[in-house]
């Protein structure tokens, strides 16, 4: 998560913003997730799709992507949760690391959902398997596909995919302004649409920390009016490092379903980040709601968990 909360600020800490604090104690998972994927890139589905020019495909109507095939996994894993075990499937898309987790099947195959989710600075949701943990039970139960998805630079889905260490401090310079995570998000995107029968939108976007940085500030963007949906923006955001979106966020029928969910503490150090991308997506019509927590500090809640509770709030409003 990167913020610049004076001009002259060159330098900050990775670890302030580092994701992942549970905000209470885990779960054991009793030993279930030993032995998962460590994060490395390789294996069958390394680069799949790979250099397909993602966002230029045509516009998807309303119905569903009629893929099929699914992803070949390179491994498998599981997660714990109410003593009932989730396997996972782990592949790789245009370098990004996938841990992906199938619905319940039913008699009548119907199109699902698709959520998927940004870790924030260090990784720790997705490569301790917190966030599958916490998000796919929901997802398993209520015709969702679940991805959780790893930083093509393994740390910081803000910082340019070429910082492959993660380190205490980052610059200005490490910002991924050229986008290139932001389009590698969207090449996974229509590589699930084409392995997965996937509702086009809405699409159940979650970031924590630096992934809600990414989502605000690069991705949405440049690609808000085709990857249209539910953004649950946990403890992070900014407003848009451009300065402004590639489309015109004005239009209803360019906008769609979209709609941002900002959940953050009143103590939370990012607070001036945070609440310019409000006033900057505000500013470009685009429907907001705010979740301020009293006397929270950054992500000194249940950031993880409360994602999958703003996906259901949204499906069920509809």
């Amino acid at each position: 998560m990167h913020r610049f909360l004076v001009a002259a600020l060159l330098t900050l800490s990775l670890a302030a913003c580092s994701d992942d604090p549970d905000p209470v104690p885990p779960a054991t998972d009793g030993g279930a997730d030993a032995g998962t994927p460590d994060g490395t890139d390789g294996g069958s589905d390394a680069g799949v799709d790979a250099g397909s020019d993602a966002g230029t495909e045509p516009f998807p109507d309303a119905g569903s992507s009629h893929g099929t095939g699914k992803l070949p996994c390179d491994s498998t894993g599981t997660v714990v949760s109410d003593n009932q075990t989730y396997t996972f499937c782990v592949a790789q898309v245009a370098g990004v690391e996938l841990k992906i987790v199938e619905p319940r099947t039913g008699i009548v195959a119907v199109p699902l959902n698709l959520a998927i989710y940004l870790h924030g600075d260090g990784a720790r949701a997705h490569t301790g398997n917190t966030a599958p943990r916490l998000q796919s039970p929901w997802a398993f139960e209520h015709d969702t596909l679940y991805v959780s998805a790893l930083a093509p630079n393994k740390c910081a889905w803000w910082t340019k995919p070429t910082l492959t260490t993660c380190t205490d401090t980052a610059t200005e310079a490490d910002r991924d302004i050229s986008g290139d995570n932001a389009r590698a998000l969207a090449e996974v995107i229509d590589t699930l649409r084409k392995r997965w029968d996937l509702n086009n939108e809405p699409i159940l976007f979650g970031g924590s920390s630096g992934g809600a940085v990414l989502l605000t500030a690069s991705f949405l963007p440049k690609y808000g009016n085709r990857y249209r949906g539910v953004y649950a923006l946990g403890c992070g955001g900014e407003a848009p490092w451009s300065g402004s979106l590639d489309w015109d966020s004005t239009r209803p029928e360019l906008r769609g379903p979209t709609k941002l969910f900002y959940s953050y503490g009143d103590q939370d150090e990012y607070l001036t980040d945070i609440r310019a991308s409000v006033t900057a997506y505000r500013g470009f019509s685009v429907p907001l709601e705010e979740n301020v927590i009293a006397g929270a500090a950054h992500c000194a809640f249940d950031h993880i968990g409360g994602v999958k509770d703003i996906w259901a709030g949204a499906l069920d409003a509809r």
